[in-house]
């Protein structure tokens, strides 16, 4: 099966920048893809909800095939872009939780963190991610996911 994921939409908040450019340049150049990148230019401190919101804002409306969010732990990210109707964002600390995030939960933005944790291995679940397809008999679970969109 071929990987049809070709454009990414990936932000970091302060955090992550000194690790930023690292892995931006690996989603390119080594593994391939498309990035648009939403940047903070604070170093100190920048709002992640803002960050998360235009990465979930460019996966639902189509702009880009899958999200990379990356804060200290990954779980203000994810719950923030989890607000946007039609996303599933999931934290994955390891490279098990990003394929099963994937393959199980059809996730479609990976939210990671970057406290105690190396841009390679960052890069390493963002990958497993990128390359596990979904496997459909996990789609009746989906299904019940998206109805709770409604309450």
């Amino acid at each position: 099966m071929v990987n049809m994921i070709k454009k990414l939409a990936f932000a970091t908040d302060h955090t992550a920048i000194t690790m930023r450019d690292k892995i931006k340049k690996n989603l390119q150049d080594v593994m391939g893809y498309d990035v648009k990148e939403f940047v903070s230019s604070e170093v100190e401190i920048c709002d992640y909800p803002d960050y998360a919101y235009n990465v979930a804002y460019a996966v639902v409306n189509k702009m880009v095939d899958r999200g990379v969010l990356i804060c200290g732990t990954g779980i203000g990210m994810s719950i923030a872009a989890n607000k946007i109707k039609g996303i599933i964002a999931a934290v994955c600390w390891d490279e098990n939780s990003a394929k099963f995030a994937a393959q199980h939960n059809n996730a479609n933005i990976i939210c990671l963190g970057s406290w105690g944790t190396t841009a390679t291995e960052i890069c390493n679940r963002i990958k497993i991610f990128l390359n596990t397809p979904f496997d459909e008999r996990h789609l009746r679970r989906i299904k019940k996911i998206k109805e709770l969109e409604k309450l």
